[in-house]
Protein backbone atom coordinates (compact mmCIF):
# COMPACT_ATOMS: atom_id res chain seq x y z
CA UNK A 1 0.00 0.00 0.00
CA UNK A 2 1.37 3.18 -1.06
CA UNK A 3 0.49 6.54 0.29
CA UNK A 4 2.54 8.86 -1.67
CA UNK A 5 5.07 9.29 0.85
CA UNK A 6 8.96 9.71 -0.09
CA UNK A 7 10.98 7.30 1.70
CA UNK A 8 14.02 9.28 2.45
CA UNK A 9 11.60 12.02 3.84
CA UNK A 10 10.33 9.26 6.18
CA UNK A 11 13.99 8.24 7.03
CA UNK A 12 14.81 11.84 7.80
CA UNK A 13 12.05 13.15 9.79
CA UNK A 14 12.13 9.88 12.16
CA UNK A 15 16.20 11.03 12.36
CA UNK A 16 14.96 14.31 13.49
CA UNK A 17 12.36 13.06 15.45
CA UNK A 18 15.20 10.88 17.67
CA UNK A 19 17.40 13.11 17.86
CA UNK A 20 15.16 16.37 19.32
CA UNK A 21 13.29 14.07 21.06
CA UNK A 22 15.32 10.74 21.88
CA UNK A 23 15.75 11.26 25.62
CA UNK A 24 13.06 10.34 27.90
CA UNK A 25 13.53 14.00 29.34
CA UNK A 26 12.79 16.15 26.13
CA UNK A 27 9.79 13.41 25.10
CA UNK A 28 8.30 14.60 28.80
CA UNK A 29 8.10 17.67 28.02
CA UNK A 30 7.44 17.64 24.16
CA UNK A 31 4.29 15.76 25.44
CA UNK A 32 3.40 17.57 28.36
CA UNK A 33 3.18 20.52 25.65
CA UNK A 34 1.46 18.77 23.54
CA UNK A 35 -1.42 17.55 26.17
CA UNK A 36 -1.46 22.05 27.20
CA UNK A 37 -1.92 22.96 23.70
CA UNK A 38 -4.57 20.05 23.41
CA UNK A 39 -5.88 21.43 26.93
CA UNK A 40 -5.97 25.04 25.37
CA UNK A 41 -7.71 24.44 22.44
CA UNK A 42 -10.19 21.87 23.21
CA UNK A 43 -11.26 22.85 27.11
CA UNK A 44 -10.63 26.29 27.42
CA UNK A 45 -11.38 28.14 24.09
CA UNK A 46 -14.97 26.64 23.63
CA UNK A 47 -15.53 27.47 27.53
CA UNK A 48 -14.04 30.77 27.46
CA UNK A 49 -16.80 32.15 25.86
CA UNK A 50 -19.04 30.70 28.54
CA UNK A 51 -17.00 31.95 30.81
CA UNK A 52 -18.09 35.83 29.15
CA UNK A 53 -21.41 34.89 29.19
CA UNK A 54 -21.43 33.89 32.76
CA UNK A 55 -19.79 37.41 33.94
CA UNK A 56 -21.49 39.58 32.32
CA UNK A 57 -24.76 37.41 33.76
CA UNK A 58 -23.02 37.79 37.14
CA UNK A 59 -22.27 41.84 36.74
CA UNK A 60 -26.30 42.08 35.34
CA UNK A 61 -27.61 40.31 38.88
CA UNK A 62 -25.25 41.67 41.24
CA UNK A 63 -26.92 45.77 40.14
CA UNK A 64 -30.18 43.90 40.26
CA UNK A 65 -28.98 43.13 43.89
CA UNK A 66 -27.93 46.71 44.57
CA UNK A 67 -31.30 47.56 43.05
CA UNK A 68 -33.01 45.88 45.03
CA UNK A 69 -31.58 46.39 48.37
CA UNK A 70 -31.72 50.10 48.03
CA UNK A 71 -35.44 49.44 47.70
CA UNK A 72 -35.55 47.76 50.51
CA UNK A 73 -34.03 50.38 52.28
CA UNK A 74 -36.47 53.27 50.72
CA UNK A 75 -39.49 51.26 51.90
CA UNK A 76 -38.21 51.29 55.18
CA UNK A 77 -37.76 54.71 55.26
CA UNK A 78 -41.32 55.24 53.93
CA UNK A 79 -42.39 53.14 56.97
CA UNK A 80 -40.55 55.21 59.06
CA UNK A 81 -42.50 58.59 58.06
CA UNK A 82 -45.64 56.96 57.38
CA UNK A 83 -46.63 56.91 60.98
CA UNK A 84 -45.14 61.06 60.74
CA UNK A 85 -47.10 61.98 57.83
CA UNK A 86 -50.82 59.85 58.52
CA UNK A 87 -53.02 57.90 56.08
CA UNK A 88 -55.73 60.24 55.41
CA UNK A 89 -53.75 63.73 55.85
CA UNK A 90 -55.05 66.40 53.55
CA UNK A 91 -54.96 70.06 54.08
CA UNK A 92 -58.58 70.12 56.06
CA UNK A 93 -57.01 68.03 58.64
CA UNK A 94 -53.94 70.18 58.84
CA UNK A 95 -55.77 73.21 59.15
CA UNK A 96 -57.65 71.09 62.58
CA UNK A 97 -54.41 70.23 63.74
CA UNK A 98 -53.16 73.40 64.17
CA UNK A 99 -55.85 75.02 65.30
CA UNK A 100 -56.16 71.85 68.14
CA UNK A 101 -52.51 72.63 69.01
CA UNK A 102 -52.95 76.20 69.17
CA UNK A 103 -56.50 75.86 71.86
CA UNK A 104 -53.15 74.49 74.47
CA UNK A 105 -51.91 78.30 74.43
CA UNK A 106 -53.07 81.78 74.96
CA UNK A 107 -53.08 83.15 71.90
CA UNK A 108 -55.38 83.93 68.65
CA UNK A 109 -55.66 83.21 65.29
CA UNK A 110 -56.90 86.11 63.37
CA UNK A 111 -55.91 84.89 59.77
CA UNK A 112 -55.26 81.86 57.71
CA UNK A 113 -55.02 80.99 54.24
CA UNK A 114 -54.04 78.04 52.07
CA UNK A 115 -51.01 78.31 49.54
CA UNK A 116 -50.87 76.59 46.70
CA UNK A 117 -49.84 72.75 47.46
CA UNK A 118 -46.38 72.06 46.13
CA UNK A 119 -44.67 68.17 45.14
CA UNK A 120 -42.59 66.96 46.99
CA UNK A 121 -41.29 63.47 45.72
CA UNK A 122 -44.09 61.01 46.23
CA UNK A 123 -46.34 63.55 48.43
CA UNK A 124 -47.04 67.37 48.55
CA UNK A 125 -46.77 69.85 51.33
CA UNK A 126 -50.25 71.59 52.85
CA UNK A 127 -48.98 75.04 52.71
CA UNK A 128 -50.85 76.97 55.09
CA UNK A 129 -49.73 80.81 56.13
CA UNK A 130 -51.21 81.88 59.12
CA UNK A 131 -51.80 85.27 61.37
CA UNK A 132 -51.44 84.58 65.51
CA UNK A 133 -52.01 87.19 68.22
CA UNK A 134 -50.60 86.68 71.38
CA UNK A 135 -47.98 87.64 74.32
CA UNK A 136 -44.91 86.82 73.01
CA UNK A 137 -43.80 83.85 75.31
CA UNK A 138 -47.11 82.37 74.34
CA UNK A 139 -46.28 82.47 70.62
CA UNK A 140 -42.90 81.30 71.16
CA UNK A 141 -44.45 78.00 73.15
CA UNK A 142 -46.95 77.63 70.01
CA UNK A 143 -44.04 78.36 67.40
CA UNK A 144 -42.04 75.26 69.41
CA UNK A 145 -44.72 73.10 69.73
CA UNK A 146 -45.22 73.07 65.91
CA UNK A 147 -41.52 72.57 65.28
CA UNK A 148 -41.04 69.98 68.09
CA UNK A 149 -44.98 68.24 67.06
CA UNK A 150 -45.04 64.31 65.91
CA UNK A 151 -46.20 65.25 62.47
CA UNK A 152 -43.97 66.44 59.79
CA UNK A 153 -43.78 69.88 59.71
CA UNK A 154 -41.65 72.76 59.21
CA UNK A 155 -42.09 76.87 59.71
CA UNK A 156 -40.77 78.07 56.57
CA UNK A 157 -41.55 82.08 56.57
CA UNK A 158 -41.75 83.60 60.29
CA UNK A 159 -42.48 87.49 60.75
CA UNK A 160 -43.04 89.38 64.22
CA UNK A 161 -45.06 92.98 64.11
CA UNK A 162 -45.54 94.70 67.17
CA UNK A 163 -49.34 95.83 67.52
CA UNK A 164 -51.35 98.08 70.29
CA UNK A 165 -52.92 94.57 71.31
CA UNK A 166 -49.71 92.88 71.12
CA UNK A 167 -47.32 90.91 68.70
CA UNK A 168 -48.61 89.47 65.76
CA UNK A 169 -46.89 86.37 64.50
CA UNK A 170 -47.43 85.81 60.63
CA UNK A 171 -46.11 82.34 59.96
CA UNK A 172 -45.93 80.13 56.30
CA UNK A 173 -46.55 76.10 58.29
CA UNK A 174 -45.42 73.34 55.31
CA UNK A 175 -46.70 70.11 56.30
CA UNK A 176 -46.71 67.14 54.10
CA UNK A 177 -50.04 64.95 53.06
CA UNK A 178 -49.83 61.94 50.57
CA UNK A 179 -51.10 62.19 47.45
Amino acid sequence: MDLGLDKEKIIRYKAMFERYLGSPVKMRLATMGGLLILTIVLIYMPLSKEIKKSKKLLSSERERNICIMDNEKLQKQVEIFHSIIGEKSDTNEWVQYLLDGMRNFKVKLKGMESKQQRKVGPYRTAALSMEIEGAFPDLRKYVEWVESSQRLVRIDTLQIEKRSTGLMLKILVLGIVPK
